[in-house]
C-alpha cells in the first residue's frame, strides 16, 4: 500500500446503519463510529458529521465508501435505505475531497476475504479445504441480501464481481415454501429471494406461516431481532419455525450461487443476521439444504462454508479497493 495518502475515510453503509472509520495506516482503523442513517438527511451530511465529531474535516482527502447499491451511472439506488436515489456526483461534491470511491457493499466484502483474520471465520461443513486459486462466493442477509464473487489473478491480485442476486426470483423447494411464495405473491408483483432472506424477510416468513396455519397475529409482528432471539432460544414456536425456514432458504440460495460460480475457494456468509445466531445456525438444516442438489450432492458436500465473524470486514475490502485505485487507477 502507498502511505502518502493517509489518513483515509473508510465507510460501510448499510440499510439501517452507517459505519465510519479513519484508516491511519494500511488496514489500521481508528475512531470507528456507527451512525443511524435515518438521523441524517444524506450520506454526505452523515460523513461530514462524523468527520466533524473527530475534528478531521479538511484533513482527509481520500475516501472509499461501500454501499448497498449497484454502482451504475450517477444514481445510488439504495432501495433499503432512507438515502434512496442520491446522486454520486452531488455526494462527491458535498464531501469536498480529492477522491471519493463508491463501491457496492458486497464488492467490498468480497475484496476483504484475503485480509480477514482466519480466527474470524467459522467453518460450517465441507470436506475439502478452500482452494485460493478458485472462485469464492460471498452472500449475506442483513437489511437486504447481498452477493458477490471473488477471483484471483494468476499474478496474485484480486478482482471482485458484485451482483444483485438478491433480486433473482425465489424458487420454492417444498410444499410449505410454495405456500409461502403464494402468500408473498399476493402482496408483491415479483417475489425475489431477498423478500424472504433478509431482516424484513423474517417478518414475511412469520406472517406467511401464520397465514398458512390459520393463526391470528393478535398484536404486532415481532421485529427481526425478536424473531431471531425467540427462535434461537426456543421461547416462541412460530419464531422457531420462522428461523428454521429462513436457514433452509439461505442454504438453497447459497448453494445456487456456489454452483453458478464453482465456488471451490469457499462460500462465505456475511451480513448482520447469521453471526448473531451462530450456535443455532451451526445446528440448523442450512448445510443439509446447501448440499441438497440431487446428483450434485457430492459436488456441494466438498465446498467449505464459512461465517464471517469480523465486526467490520467491509472496511478491509474498501481499503484494498481505494489503494488499488489511488496507485494503479482502476477498481479491482
Amino acid at each position: 500500500m502507498t502511505t502518502n495518502t493517509f489518513p483515509r475515510l473508510i465507510a460501510d453503509i448499510g440499510g439501517t446503519n452507517a459505519r465510519f472509520s479513519i484508516e491511519v495506516k494500511p488496514y489500521q482503523y481508528e475512531s470507528i463510529q456507527v451512525l443511524s442513517c435515518e438521523k441524517y438527511e444524506t450520506l454526505a451530511t452523515a460523513a461530514l458529521a462524523y468527520l466533524e465529531s473527530i475534528k478531521m474535516v479538511d484533513k482527509v482527502l481520500h475516501a472509499a465508501i461501500a454501499l448497498p447499491t449497484p454502482i451504475v451511472d450517477d444514481v445510488l439506488h439504495m432501495v433499503n435505505s432512507p438515502w434512496h436515489r442520491q446522486l454520486i456526483s452531488k455526494t462527491k461534491k458535498d464531501m469536498h475531497m480529492d477522491n471519493v470511491l463508491f463501491l457496492n457493499d458486497f464488492h467490498a466484502l468480497a475484496l476483504s476475504m484475503p485480509h480477514i483474520n482466519k480466527n474470524n471465520l467459522r467453518r460450517i461443513g465441507g470436506t475439502d479445504e478452500p482452494d485460493p486459486k478458485k472462485p469464492m462466493a460471498i452472500i449475506g442477509p442483513g437489511t437486504g441480501l447481498g452477493m458477490a464473487t471473488l477471483i484471483r489473478h494468476p499474478l496474485g491480485e484480486y478482482l471482485a464481481i458484485p451482483a444483485e442476486g438478491g433480486r433473482s426470483s425465489f424458487s420454492p423447494v417444498n410444499e410449505e415454501e410454495v405456500e409461502l411464495w403464494k402468500f408473498a405473491h399476493r402482496r408483491f408483483h415479483h417475489v425475489s429471494v431477498e423478500r424472504f432472506i433478509c431482516g424484513p424477510g423474517l417478518q414475511l416468513i412469520y406472517e406467511g406461516l401464520c397465514d398458512i396455519s390459520g393463526k391470528t397475529i393478535e398484536t404486532t409482528i415481532p421485529t427481526p431481532a425478536e424473531i431471531t432471539e425467540r427462535g434461537a432460544n426456543g421461547s416462541d414456536f412460530t419464531c422457531g419455525r420462522t428461523l428454521e425456514v429462513f436457514c433452509r432458504m439461505l442454504g438453497t440460495v447459497a448453494s445456487n450461487l456456489a454452483v453458478i460460480v464453482n465456488a471451490f475457494g469457499g462460500v462465505y456468509i456475511g451480513g448482520g443476521i447469521i453471526p448473531k445466531i451462530l450456535p443455532y445456525f451451526i445446528n440448523s438444516d442450512f448445510r443439509g439444504r446447501f448440499e441438497a442438489k440431487g446428483r450434485y450432492h457430492a459436488y456441494l458436500a466438498k465446498m467449505p462454508v464459512y461465517v464471517i465473524m469480523d465486526q467490520f470486514p467491509a472496511f478491509l475490502g474498501a481499503s484494498y479497493a481505494l489503494d488499488i485505485y489511488l496507485t494503479r487507477g482502476y477498481v479491482p
